[in-house]
């Protein structure tokens, strides 16, 4: 009985040791696949939810996938991380360790598009600044041969598939003529929505203090093996 029970602790081990193996071998080879297939700087970060692994391999089945990427460049414009959380995912093992392609059946995700994208295209001298944990755009704008402090706080919003950023509350100093309107103008900016990766189409938009906020989702979406453009 008691080499029985030492035997029973040995195979558990080794199958908690294959567990962790695979599950590893599963995440690397996602987050390998991922980063060259958006030709990522670096590969992204990849979680295979749920426990035991191995049961949900042999299934081809997982709850849940977690992936965070850096700096990723779509469409030129460069976002600063992509979050996605995917469930219902349908991964084969066979194909997960030779030539993978991993659909979720449904996914959300969180982007981040960073203010210096917002700013490039801003007129020169005008910065976007956190100011008590709100964005404000500032700096000194030209008219006129003229060079006028203003700031003001910025408002976002998308429809359809265009991104409107637009300056509110427009503080403008002492100037010889009034630019008031010409500044609401130039800067207010409209630019198509990026392509996001896996497909995911946006749902909202928020501006945060460390920069623009678009929520995204989709169903039937290919983590690995899609087109990056679809």
């Amino acid at each position: 009985m008691r080499k029985f029970l030492v035997f029973l602790v040995f195979l558990l081990i080794m199958v908690a040791v294959a567990d962790r193996g695979l599950h590893y071998a599963a995440q690397s080879e996602i987050a390998t696949r991922v980063g060259q297939q958006y030709e990522m700087a670096s590969e992204p970060e990849v979680t295979i939810g749920g426990f035991p692994f191995l049961t949900q391999a042999i299934g081809g089945e997982y709850s849940e996938i977690h992936i965070v990427t850096g700096a990723i460049t779509v469409d030129d414009i460069q976002l600063e991380r992509v979050d996605v959380t995917a469930q219902d995912v349908r991964a084969p093992l066979g194909d997960l360790l030779t030539e993978p392609s991993v659909v979720a059946g449904s996914a959300e995700a969180k982007v981040m598009l960073p203010y210096s994208e917002l700013q490039r295209r801003l007129p020169e001298g005008i910065v976007i600044e956190n100011e008590d944990g709100s964005p404000r755009m500032t700096g000194d704008f030209a008219e006129g041969g003229y060079s006028v402090p203003v700031s003001a706080e910025l408002e976002v919003a998308i429809s359809d598939d265009t991104i409107t950023m637009s300056p509110t509350d427009i503080q403008i100093d002492e100037s010889p003529f009034d630019i008031a309107a010409v500044a609401q103008e130039r800067l207010t900016l409209a630019f198509p929505v990026p392509q996001l990766p896996f497909g995911l189409q946006v749902t909202g938009i928020e501006a945060l203090p460390n920069g623009v906020e678009v929520s995204a989702e989709g169903t039937e979406v290919p983590l690995v093996g899609g087109d990056p453009q679809a």
